[in-house]
């Protein structure tokens, strides 16, 4: 390779770096800004949940999300484009019933944290007085375990056991979405065939984005489908999630299939 195109080589290679870096502190901002958005939609519809349930009015359909960044929609070109969001409104358009959305996801969770905190947030939950009892709970969760040292898959399955053994049903469960191509896609291949293996001998649906994430090249899956920070999902591949969970819900509850593509923005439940 003759001084030139060494040279270019070089300079290309730090422009690559430099725009990785970039995006992907555009995704680390959108971590707090998102947190406290959802985190004030919880505030806000636990309490029209509760004043609905004393004035003995008919409840929405409540859909809790429990999970990870992914959850939370980090990624996203807007937070309405996340999953979570989409989901909500295709549950509206299936059922014809309002929905009201609680997103108890964590930014960074493992399956240790849901277990440890959003579970037992999930449970203290009341309103009128009442317990809460959603009518319906999506979960993803797995792919921070994957960089967890010292954990094991069979500890990662144990933990996963204990959640779905007390997940409020019917519940829908993502699996680990391929690494690759990384050289953690087998240990990440590994626990997501013990969260399915978990999720389903506890009646949980499972959703299969492991299947359907190695469909596609490495070249589409990491250029059509990722963040700038080449980690989280994008708008695209949200909306790929969110249309799996659909199908899977309409399946299980013997709702009219949903086309994602002609649902409108979620629109939060005010009662």
């Amino acid at each position: 390779m003759n001084t030139t195109v060494r040279n270019l080589t070089g300079v290309g290679v730090s422009v690559a770096a430099a725009s990785i870096y970039r995006n992907a502190k555009a995704v680390a901002k959108q971590n707090p800004v998102f947190r406290r958005r959802w985190e004030n939609h919880l505030i806000t519809t636990l309490r029209h949940l509760d004043a609905t349930a004393r004035a003995e009015k008919e409840l929405p359909l409540i859909y809790v999300a429990l999970g990870d960044s992914a959850a939370q929609g980090l990624g996203a070109d807007r937070l309405e484009d996340g999953y979570v969001p989409r989901i909500a409104a295709g549950l509206q358009r299936a059922t014809g019933r309002p929905v009201a959305l609680l997103n108890i996801s964590l930014s960074g969770g493992t399956a240790a944290s849901v277990l440890g905190t959003q579970l037992p947030q999930l449970a203290g939950l009341t309103i009128g007085s009442a317990p809460l009892r959603p009518d319906l709970v999506t979960l993803d969760i797995g792919g921070n375990d994957v960089g967890v040292a010292g954990l094991t898959p069979q500890e990662f399955g144990e933990t996963m056991d204990q959640i779905a053994s007390v997940l409020p049903q019917p519940s829908f469960v993502a699996d680990i979405p391929t690494f690759k191509p990384l050289r953690t896609q087998e240990r990440a291949s590994q626990l997501s065939a013990e969260l399915t293996r978990a999720a389903s001998s506890h009646g949980c649906t499972v959703i299969g984005l492991e299947d359907l994430s190695n469909s596609f090249s490495v070249w589409e899956y990491m250029t059509k489908y990722h963040a700038g920070d080449m980690f989280h999902p994008n708008t695209p591949w949200y909306h790929r999630w969110s249309q799996m969970f659909m199908d899977a819900i309409s399946e299980r509850l013997d709702l009219p299939r949903v086309d994602m593509d002609t649902v409108a923005d979620w629109q939060p439940w005010r009662g």
